[in-house]
């Protein structure tokens, strides 16, 4: 009788402490995901913010604003103010909704040129876009062949800015040899004579080779004309909205630079990454309508 005392009292004790437990259990899962829940005042990114754009620039702009974030979504060291970040730098892009560290920024004190020109070299910059910029697979040290395409309507609209200001009996020259250009479409392009008036038809062709990239850059302008600026953008771009202008540096000689310049203010400009150590220069044909379907 007594051993079934004893075990009834047992019995309650233990069903006591699992009682308890259970409650315990129940009140540490409930605090936690309060905890969770519980809403922290975070700078995130009002849209996406490139590399270089100062803090200043942040602040005025509005690119960023403060949100509650539930805690469980709360990245490490997240930020909710800029004030002690005035004279910093965005050193990589900020992507629009990403919570702000203070891994994002560098100090002015701190930027300096990660390059050096080679001896013998110039460094040339270009506006490029995600297109003509292999989608962003660009990094330093790369190496990439310039190609150009030159559009012969686009050749003579230059040709006749440039007399527009001549004499007539010089327009009527440039006419009877405008005439003779087109007369010889038909035969293609002669690269060997090294004349520009060889080009009579439209042209594709690679003008550089193993060019080395330097430095790649962007920044954030407001520009009236930005719409009519070639190459430049990389979104729409208005009178009232930042427009961001991308470019790559490269090395080359002096006179690859004044072919560079030249592709760039009369063509298109496209660049081919290449492998490490870059590819042997062969002399193409270059690409026309004429020959563009043979090997």
């Amino acid at each position: 009788m007594k051993v079934k005392i004893l075990l009834l009292i047992l019995a309650i004790i233990f069903g006591l402490a699992a009682v308890f437990g259970v409650m315990f259990y129940i009140n540490n899962l409930r605090a936690s995901i309060e905890k969770e829940g519980e809403k922290i005042d975070v700078l995130v990114a009002t849209q996406d913010i490139i590399k270089d754009t100062s803090v200043e620039e942040i602040i005025s702009k509005k690119l960023v604003e403060v949100k509650k974030i539930p805690r469980r979504y709360i990245v490490a060291a997240y930020m909710t103010s800029l004030d002690k970040y005035q004279d910093y730098f965005v050193s990589n892009q900020i992507s629009k909704g990403e919570q702000i560290t203070p891994v994002k920024f560098i100090k002015s004190s701190d930027i300096t040129f990660s390059f050096e020109v080679p001896k013998g070299m110039v460094a040339i910059s270009i506006p490029f876009n995600e297109v003509v910029g292999v989608s962003n697979l660009l990094t330093v040290g790369d190496r990439v062949n310039v190609i150009a395409t030159f559009l012969v309507e686009q050749q003579q609209q230059v040709q006749q800015q440039d007399t527009s200001s001549q004499t007539a009996d010089t327009s009527g020259t440039q006419s009877n040899a405008a005439g003779n250009g087109n007369g010889g479409a038909a035969s293609g392009n002669d690269y060997s004579s090294g004349n520009p008036s060889a080009v009579v038809t439209d042209t594709t062709k690679t003008v550089l080779w193993n060019i080395e990239i330097l430095y790649i850059g962007a920044k954030v302008i407001i520009d009236e004309l930005s719409t009519t600026n070639k190459g430049l953008l990389s979104s729409s771009g208005s009178s009232k909205e930042p427009v961001e202008i991308k470019t790559v540096t490269l090395a080359v000689t002096p006179e690859q630079a004044e072919k560079l310049v030249f592709s760039e203010e009369l063509g298109t400009v496209w660049l081919a990454l290449l492998p490490v150590g870059g590819v042997e220069e062969t002399d193409t044909p270059g690409r026309t309508l004429d020959n563009i379907f043979i090997k």
